[in-house]
């Protein structure tokens, strides 16, 4: 059986070791085909007191895989073109504090990554209940209360996101083939 948190440790070493393996950049497909060469830049980890800090100050239950990903690299930039940059960021705990200070207005969610005009949500309440399916998304000017389930935690979407390259795996439902070219 694997330890909570061992899938994000496995996801980060292995993008990492694409990486190292690449000179720093890897090329990636997206949607409708487009290639481009990628980089990922990591923060330095963060501290078991920086995140009992945080804990503390908040009032919120950090999940023991998200503190898993917080001792690798305490947020981080992941995918973003060489050339042009991108809009894929998992926030560090000092952005998370500045972009959150209601922390979910009450009801204990907070965003941790912006991708694309999305964020990605703990709620921690239901963390705290021990429901293992803790994640959401919304689009990032809707309030807390509009955010949608993902129907995971967070280091099963880290491994998806990373497969999918940085993609919003998480629309992927929403695309049919009778509505695709109207959407897109």
């Amino acid at each position: 059986m694997l330890a909570e948190g061992s899938i994000v440790k496995q996801t980060l070493h292995s993008l990492k070791k694409r990486l190292e393996e690449n000179s720093g950049v890897i090329q990636i497909q997206s949607e409708q085909g487009h290639i481009y060469k990628a980089v990922c830049t990591f923060n330095d980890p963060a501290s078991d007191g920086e995140i009992t800090e945080f804990e503390q100050k908040t009032g919120l239950l950090l999940p023991r895989d998200y503190k898993a990903f917080l001792k690798i690299t305490n947020g981080c930039r992941l995918f973003d073109d060489s050339e042009y940059g991108g809009e894929i960021e998992l926030y560090s705990l000092a952005q998370i504090l500045e972009w959150n200070g209601d922390y979910g207005e009450g009801e204990g969610c907070f965003d941790i990554a912006y991708i694309y005009q999305d964020n990605i949500v703990i709620d921690s309440k239901q963390y705290a209940e021990n429901q293992k399916n803790y994640l959401l998304w919304k689009s990032h000017i809707d309030p807390f209360s509009e955010a949608e389930p993902l129907g995971m935690n967070f280091e099963l979407w880290l491994d998806r996101f990373i497969m999918s390259q940085g993609a919003k795996f998480w629309w992927w439902p929403i695309y049919t083939a009778e509505n695709y070219y109207k959407l897109t």
